[in-house]
């Protein structure tokens, strides 16, 4: 692992941050402060940008893409000359700037409805895996997966009086997590009604394991659910920063 360029920033209370960046055989560049990843803002033909907050101050680390020049930091699109930033008391965010503060906080609302979004994918994907684990006479499952698919499958070993799982139940099984593929996707688009019902689905879905007193299940169901709510909160108010403002009239 091969260190591209680090600073030292200094925040108005005196507290000092180690801005690294990294690269990694395989797996590219990455920025770390403090050891806490930054995600990539956005992607130019010349750089990645990588852009987080310290009191206030956007900085914006840039890594070349077509030269082989190091990185280099803006802090409120100043450029660092140096290896040791110095941030003053914060000020409000200037038309100058190259990453303004309400650019960040869209992008990491983005971030947190994607992140949300993709609990969708796991309970779907991990639904199927259990069907497919349970069609081949295997008693264990992923407890993120649906508990509804698991009582399809009974009833219709039941009702049909077989060992293993029939056909018309697996399909079953694919289809219900199908729906919440589908809501996965419309979740990470921010579409906040569809993120409601999905969370409402699962929530309901969680009161199977209560009812069997599965534990595992239930704390694996509340831990989905709070990340589900956390990207649909984040959803809201991205909507709410997105929205016209109100013309005025008079």
């Amino acid at each position: 692992m091969a260190r591209l360029a680090e600073w030292t920033v200094t925040d108005p209370a005196g507290r000092q941050h180690a801005l690294v960046v990294e690269r990694r055989p395989l797996f590219g560049a990455r920025v770390l402060i403090d050891r806490r990843r930054v995600e990539r803002f956005d992607q130019t033909p010349e750089a990645d940008r990588h852009v987080a907050t310290i009191a206030g101050h956007v900085l914006t680390v840039a890594i070349p893409r077509v030269t082989h020049d190091p990185p280099s930091l803006s802090v409120d699109g100043k450029m660092v000359l140096g290896a040791d930033a110095v941030l003053t008391a914060a000020v409000e965010d200037s038309a100058g700037s190259a990453v303004r503060g309400q650019d960040l906080v869209r992008f990491q609302l983005q971030q947190r409805r994607a992140s949300g979004g993709s609990w969708f994918f796991w309970i779907g994907g991990a639904s199927i895996l259990n069907s497919i684990l349970s069609a081949s006479g295997t008693e264990w499952g992923l407890a993120v997966g649906l508990g509804v698919t698991y009582l399809i499958d009974g009833f219709a070993e039941a009702l049909s009086e077989t060992v293993g799982t029939p056909i018309y139940a697996f399909v079953l099984d694919v289809l219900v997590a199908s729906v919440f593929l589908y809501i996965g996707r419309a979740a990470r688009r921010g579409k906040v009604g569809w993120y409601a019902v999905g969370i409402g689905l699962y929530a309901l879905d969680g009161a199977l394991f209560v009812m069997v007193q599965d534990v595992l299940g239930m704390v694996v169901h509340a831990i989905a659910i709070f990340g589900l709510v956390s990207g649909w909160r984040a959803a809201r108010a991205l909507k709410r920063t997105e929205a016209p403002a109100p013309a005025l009239v008079g």
